[in-house]
C-alpha cells in the first residue's frame, strides 16, 4: 500500500546539530512519530528526536553485522541484499505505515542512516515516499570535542567517523531533493536557515516560520553549543580529511569528483584500520567504564557521608534521647519473648 506522502530525512554524524534541526522542524509541522527516544540532561536535554522503535532496528541490524554506530568499519558488500536486512525493512516499513500513513509531512532522524541509506532508498521506493534529505554539517572538531566528552572517543576515531557518515550522505543522496545546512547558521540565523530548506526542497511548512517564531527561539538556545572549532585538529591523516571534506561541503557548489576522491581515500583508511577497530573501541569502552566506576563509587561515597550526618543528626536530636527509655524496654520485650519461645519449643521435643 503505497502512502504517497513526503517524507524528511534528516542525515548528519552523530553530534552535529542533527537532534537540534530536527526539533525545529518539528516545531514548524513535520510530524516525528509517537515514540520518541527521551530527552537526556547533559547530553541532549531538548530531546534527541528519534524514533525508539527504529533506532533500535538501526542498533540490531548494525549490530548483526558485528559493527555499530562508533565503528568506523565499512559493513559488508552487498549487505542490504541480504535476508538480515530484508527482515528490517520489513520491519521499518511496518512502523512506518502505522505510525505515518496519516501525516502529509512527516521525519525521520537518526545518524545511523547514514550509513544505513540504502535500506531506507528500498524502504521509501516501496511506500511511494518522497524523500526530502537534510543534511546538518557541523565542524568536525566541534564533533570530536562533543564525542570525547561525551562518549571519550579518541579525536581520529571521531573524525574518522565524521567522514563515513557524511560521505556515505552525500554520495547516497546524490541527485535527490537535498540541502545541505550549517550547524552554526542554524543557531544563528534559524529563519533564514528554515526559509532555505523550504525553498530548495520546494516544501510548505504546516506551521509557518512567524507562526512557530516564540517556540523555536525558546527552543533553539545557542548556549547549547558547548564546543566550537576555534581549537584545530591533531595532524593526523583522518582529521586531515574531515577538515578538507567541511570546506567541501561549506561551499555553495562541492565538486562531487573532489568529494568521491576523499571517499576513496577514507575507504581506504577504513580498510587500513579496520584491524585496530575493535581493539579501539575496547579500549575506549575499558576508559568509559572506568570513569563510571570512578563517578560511582565518588556517589556513593557522597551518599554514605549524607547518610551518616543524617544518623548523627537524628541521635543528637531531643526525640531520640526522649525515646531511649521506650527503645530499652522494646528490646528487653523482645529478648523476654525469644526466650519464652525457645523454652516452650524444648518442653515439646
Amino acid at each position: 500500500m503505497a502512502m504517497d506522502k513526503n517524507a524528511i530525512v534528516v542525515l548528519g554524524m552523530h553530534r552535529s546539530g542533527t537532534s537540534a534541526l530536527t526539533g525545529v522542524l518539528t516545531l514548524l509541522g513535520a510530524d516525528p512519530g509517537p515514540s520518541l527516544i527521551p530527552a537526556v540532561e547533559g547530553i541532549n536535554p531538548k530531546g534527541f528526536w528519534e524514533h525508539k522503535e527504529i533506532v533500535s532496528i538501526h542498533d540490531q541490524l548494525l549490530e548483526e553485522y558485528g559493527t555499530s554506530w562508533d565503528d568506523g568499519t565499512s559493513l559488508p558488500s552487498g549487505w542490504w541484499l541480504s535476508s538480515i536486512t530484508m527482515t528490517a525493512r520489513n520491519k521499518i516499513i511496518s512502523i512506518v505505515r502505522r505510525d505515518f500513513s496519516a501525516s502529509p509531512l512527516w521525519i525521520i532522524k537518526d545518524p545511523r542512516m547514514c550509513r544505513l541509506l540504502p535500506l531506507w532508498h528500498e524502504v521509501l521506493r516501496e511506500l511511494a515516499l518522497q524523500p526530502l534529505f537534510v543534511i546538518s554539517v557541523r565542524n568536525p572538531a566541534e564533533v570530536a570535542r562533543s564525542l570525547r566528552k561525551r562518549d571519550g572517543l579518541g579525536e581520529e576515531l571521531s573524525c574518522l567517523l565524521w567522514l563515513t557518515h557524511i560521505l556515505d550522505a552525500e554520495f547516497q543522496t546524490r541527485g535527490q531533493r537535498r540541502v545541505f545546512v550549517s550547524y552554526q547558521n542554524l543557531l544563528s540565523n534559524w529563519r533564514e536557515t528554515m526559509g532555505n530548506i523550504s525553498q530548495t526542497l520546494r516544501v510548505t511548512w504546516p506551521v509557518s516560520i512567524d507562526d512557530a517564531g516564540l517556540s523555536v527561539d525558546e527552543f533553539l538556545d545557542p548556549a547549547l553549543r558547548h564546543h566550537d572549532g576555534s581549537v584545530s585538529l591533531q595532524d593526523h591523516l583522518a582529521c586531515n580529511l574531515a577538515q578538507k571534506a567541511f570546506e567541501l561541503l561549506s561551499t555553495q557548489s562541492p565538486d562531487p569528483a573532489e568529494l568521491d576522491l576523499l571517499r576513496m581515500r577514507t575507504d581506504e583508511l577504513v580498510r587500513l584500520v579496520a584491524p585496530w577497530s575493535m581493539h579501539l573501541r575496547n579500549r575506549d569502552k575499558v576508559i568509559r567504564q572506568h570513569g563510571h566506576l570512578q563517578a560511582q563509587n565518588l556517589a556513593l561515597e557522597h551518599e554514605m557521608s549524607r547518610m551518616k550526618d543524617y544518623i548523627s543528626d537524628i541521635r543528637s536530636s531531643f526525640s531520640w534521647k526522649l525515646l531511649i527509655p521506650v527503645r530499652i524496654l522494646e528490646n528487653l520485650l523482645r529478648r523476654t519473648f525469644s526466650s519464652s519461645v525457645i523454652d516452650n519449643s524444648k518442653v515439646g521435643e
